[in-house]
């Protein structure tokens, strides 16, 4: 169950989440795209990044 607390909590959150947006949008869209961008780089080096099995050395 919900308590009164928690509703109060989490509106001042979104409230503060929607002033910061309004205040600063340059500065919201720079962070978000570089966690987009660092997200990105490092799903693609986790599941591109094949290791190649070693090769026998011949003599």
């Amino acid at each position: 169950m919900v308590t009164g607390i928690e509703i109060t909590t989490s509106q001042s959150a979104l409230t503060l989440a929607k002033a910061f947006l309004i205040a600063h949008p340059v500065g919201a869209a720079i962070v978000g795209g570089a966690a987009i961008g660092a997200g990105t780089y490092f799903l693609m080096n986790k599941f591109l990044n094949k290791k190649e099995p070693e090769k026998p050395v011949e003599a």
